[in-house]
């Protein structure tokens, strides 16, 4: 149970989330651990990012997201792909930058309590292999850029 003195509109993730977390991301090479503890890795052409966050008072969401595509064109056609395209596994989803642009990402969402090493590295793999398969034709067809294009696992030629 959570504390009942706690602020209530300032939750934050149960501090051995993070580390098991962490834990489960060792097999990964070149894990980044920012100053939030937020990890991100690349995989293929795709930055993962792994970051926690509250899911109700005494449970935590670990939050998967591989960026497709960063700097694309805002318009209608790009929201109405995000709303109408459904992945194998995750979602995906443009998020309005600042800067008038859009990032594209595919996300996925697993509970913390019930999370297993195998079920954290599938989502970052899938969601890896999924952006990788997606991202050059995505920036092709709406701008952007990609994260790592010389890194393709898959050839955008054959997907």
């Amino acid at each position: 149970m959570s504390d009942p003195t706690a602020p209530a509109d300032d939750p934050a993730p149960l501090p051995d989330t993070g580390a098991r977390v962490r834990a489960m991301l060792a097999p990964f090479d070149d894990v980044v651990v920012s100053d939030d503890g937020a990890c991100s890795l690349s995989y293929g052409s795709a930055r993962v990012l792994v970051d926690i966050g509250v899911f109700d008072e005494d449970q935590d969401a670990v939050h998967v997201r591989a960026r497709c595509v960063s700097g694309a064109t805002r318009s209608p056609a790009l929201y109405h792909w995000a709303a109408t395209t459904r992945p194998e596994l995750g979602a995906f989803r443009v998020i309005d930058e600042e800067d008038g642009s859009a990032t594209i990402e595919l996300s996925r969402t697993l509970i913390a309590e019930f999370l297993n090493p195998a079920e954290l590295r599938l989502s970052i793999v899938a969601l890896a292999l999924t952006a990788d398969r997606h991202d050059d034709e995505l920036a092709a067809r709406f701008g952007g850029s990609v994260h790592d294009a010389a890194g393709n696992l898959v050839d955008p030629a054959t997907s």
